[in-house]
């Protein structure tokens, strides 16, 4: 009987999955986890490096000055009330600066009845100024005058001298040939020699007094000329203190603007109420905290660059953010600031809160559209270097 001629008897089902489980599967699954590691080594660069926080700020209203808190127009304010900018918090009880105003006031009417008299002072000088000049004018007119009529008298004297110079020098040249033929005494021709030699020496003498008497002219016409006109009355002097008083004043009028000014404490943000410290006819002392106000939008996010990342942050660096706990994807923005300085990290930033971290700061710019909460964590990735290994 030929063997071929007998039916082939077929291998078993179980007995060929036997054998692909012990020879295929074992390649399938070990390519299948060769692919899905690659997998998720890819996507590892996505899933967040780092841990930020939207700031959070948080500050105390406190008294800029002693006084006693006024019941506000608002009414009483309750916890978690929220305030928009310059809304006003608190009012301080006006009753001091009203009474320093009025004292102020007081002070000014003073000082405008010295300023009255010290118009009329000014005019009594002025008037007393005016006489004595108007006496020195006429004094100045009156001694060139008098320089003048000196001035005459001394030509006429001149004048009469040459006068009788002349006629004593005619007689002595007539005597003179007479004596030479004895009609005259040698005495009448040295008489006559005599007075004409006085009235030369007269004459020299006037000569030079009238050169004096011009000179004084000269120098009174010069006087007079550069005498100025009817003189005010000096007020520096009188008005001095005064000057220095109304000065005083307006000082303390500007004080008391900036005391009337900080009677109202205002919100200097939009935010909520967290802590009231004090209230209405409660009195404070300056710098005593009345409330607390935390703001409603944080302006930025705050996170840390560990020392062990290879990362190195510059500003305008691309970073995806996403509020922790969301299921929406992350949103793209940029590093705004850079920290100058390795900081200790905040505890509930730390991985494990057991071991601490340092890390650089940098700020974050949030992005638009982007509802943050202050205080709210947010998953941070940072764009690393090429080449950089997982963290």
């Amino acid at each position: 009987m030929n063997l071929r001629q007998l039916d082939v008897i077929p291998t078993p089902w179980t007995q060929r999955w036997d054998r692909a489980r012990r020879s295929l599967l074992p390649v399938v699954c070990f390519c299948g986890c060769g692919l899905a590691a690659l997998w998720l080594w890819g996507r590892q660069a996505q899933f967040p490096n780092a841990v930020g926080e939207v700031e959070a700020v948080r500050i105390e209203i406190s008294a800029p000055a002693d006084g006693v808190l006024a019941p506000s127009s608002h009414g009483p304010w309750r916890l978690f009330d929220r305030v928009d900018q310059e809304m006003v918090l608190a009012q301080l009880d006006d009753r001091a600066v009203r009474a320093e105003m009025a004292t102020l006031q007081a002070e000014v009417a003073r000082l405008r009845g010295e300023l009255t008299a010290a118009v009329e002072q000014l005019a009594l000088d002025e008037a007393a100024r005016k006489l004595d000049h108007e006496r020195e004018a006429r004094r100045l007119a009156w001694q060139l005058q008098q320089h003048r009529l000196d001035l005459l008298d001394r030509r006429t004297l001149i004048e009469t001298d040459r006068a009788e110079e002349l006629r004593l020098q005619t007689e002595l040249s007539f005597l003179e040939p007479l004596r030479t033929r004895g009609t005259v005494t040698e005495l009448q021709v040295t008489v006559q020699r005599l007075q004409r030699d006085v009235v030369q020496k007269r004459i020299s003498e006037n000569e030079r007094a009238l050169a004096e008497s011009q000179a004084q002219l000269q120098a009174a016409i010069a006087t007079l000329d550069a005498y100025p006109g009817s003189p005010a009355a000096s007020a520096d002097k009188l008005l001095a203190p005064l000057e220095a008083a109304i000065t005083v004043g307006e000082r303390r009028l500007d004080q008391l603007q900036v005391e009337l000014a900080a009677l109202q404490i205002r919100a200097p943000f939009r935010g909520t109420i967290c802590a009231i410290h004090g209230w209405p006819g409660q009195r404070i002392r300056s710098g005593d905290p009345i409330f607390t106000l935390a703001a409603e939008v944080g302006s930025s996010i705050i996170s840390y660059v560990r020392q062990e990342q290879r990362i190195r942050p510059a500003v305008g660096m691309s970073v995806a953010v996403r509020v922790r706990g969301s299921r929406t994807p992350p949103v793209e923005s940029v590093v705004a600031r850079v920290g100058p300085q390795v900081e200790l990290v905040p505890t509930h930033h730390l991985r494990d809160p057991k071991v601490q971290e340092w890390g650089q700061p940098v700020c974050i710019q949030p992005p638009p559209g982007l509802e943050l909460r202050p205080g709210e964590l947010i998953d941070v990735t940072f764009c690393r270097l090429p080449g950089s290994s997982s963290l």
